[in-house]
């Protein structure tokens, strides 16, 4: 690597993080693995072969190709696709233990038929009012019945996914009741799925009662909790991190980057750091954010541009180029979090992790033993 821009991956928290919430979880609760969006931009791969290496058996994409970069990866966990598949997807589905997702009686015939003479198995998606894809909960147990009657299918799962777990507990509680109906109706019709699955990271947290056969903990396992979580620790996985690059001199009254939207008050020193809005640090922390340098925070002046930005380090005299710069992470007893970014940007911490482009390499770090 000839650039010092990298993401640093620790992946002892991840194994530390998943403990934490197989703790929290009843013990019949299986805690699904979600590795969609590149594992949240922490590498697919990577991460599910240590969640594979932890016994857990299920892990969940957003899609197709997802799940083939897992199985060409060398993992060997159940898959299951939460979004749609096409027809020519399900023999390869078939013969590499993956689970699809289905929504409606037509998309399990088309699943069925895609099949053939073997057997796809099927998670069907419940809209409880997210108002997304599955089918309706007021008219899913004639659905899912009917559809278990197709030839060449295997309903083995049924879920639902929380709109507003995080922000609604009325909301949240009547996705539940909503839920639970469906599911004592579609077994008293003789179905009986082997994993109901609820709850996401909010959910998980917000309301216990609800973690089912599964929980399908995203954001949480990364170690960004979407609400507060006292009673199930973790910590964050990834650090982004740099180095200065250049450290000038520049008098009052100069521009910083295009636009001039910063001016500077007083002779500044200004350092340049090679990562920008390409690299997923984004325009939006423009004169906004700022980094970790030499045990203080340096702010970001200026518009960050596609490729670098500026920090402020007249008040670390001591700055240099080749300092280490933490722009997410922690460094000499100072942090900063996703979320903190997010919230600068009027966004969530998913975004500002799964925007860290692939031109940023992740290195991964392991103390497990």
């Amino acid at each position: 690597m000839y650039r010092p821009t990298v993401a640093e991956i620790d992946l002892t928290a991840i194994r530390d993080n998943l403990r934490a919430i197989r703790a929290f979880t009843p013990l019949k609760t299986q805690v699904i693995g979600v590795v969609k969006g590149d594992a949240y931009g922490h590498g697919a791969v990577r991460v599910a072969a240590v969640l594979e290496q932890e016994q857990v058996r299920l892990l969940a994409v957003a899609t197709p190709d997802e799940a083939v970069e897992l199985r060409e990866g060398g993992i060997m966990a159940e898959i299951l696709v939460l979004g749609n598949s096409p027809a020519d997807f399900v023999p390869y589905a078939v013969a590499n233990n993956i689970a699809l997702t289905t929504v409606n009686q037509a998309t399990t015939m088309m699943y069925g038929a895609a099949a053939g003479s073997h057997t796809v198995r099927l998670h069907y998606n419940v809209d409880t009012g997210i108002g997304r894809a599955g089918v309706l909960a007021d008219d899913a147990t004639e659905e899912i019945l009917c559809s278990a009657t197709i030839p060449s299918v295997n309903i083995v799962g049924l879920y639902s996914h929380f709109a507003c777990a995080d922000s609604d507990p009325a909301f949240t509680a009547l996705q539940t009741t909503r839920f639970a109906a469906v599911i004592r109706e579609v077994r008293a019709g003789g179905l009986q799925p082997a994993m109901v699955h609820l709850a996401n990271s909010a959910g998980l947290l917000s309301s216990p009662g609800v973690m089912l056969d599964g929980v399908r903990p995203g954001i949480l396992l990364y170690g960004c909790p979407p609400v507060p979580a006292p009673t199930c620790s973790v910590r964050p996985v990834l650090a982004l991190r740099t180095v200065l690059e250049i450290v000038k001199e520049l008098p009052a009254g100069h521009g910083i980057g295009y636009g001039r939207t910063f001016i500077t008050e007083r002779p500044t020193r200004m350092a340049l750091i090679p990562i920008g809005y390409a690299d997923g640090y984004l325009r939006g922390l423009s004169n906004k954010a700022h980094a970790i340098v030499r045990g203080r925070f340096a702010p970001v002046v200026g518009r960050v541009s596609m490729d670098v930005c500026a920090l402020d380090v007249t008040d670390i005299p001591a700055a240099v180029p080749g300092d280490r710069v933490t722009l997410i992470g922690e460094q000499d007893g100072l942090s900063v979090t996703a979320q903190e970014l997010a919230e600068l940007m009027g966004t969530i911490s998913y975004e500002v992790l799964t925007g860290i482009s692939k031109r940023v390499p992740r290195v991964y770090i392991d103390k497990s033993p």
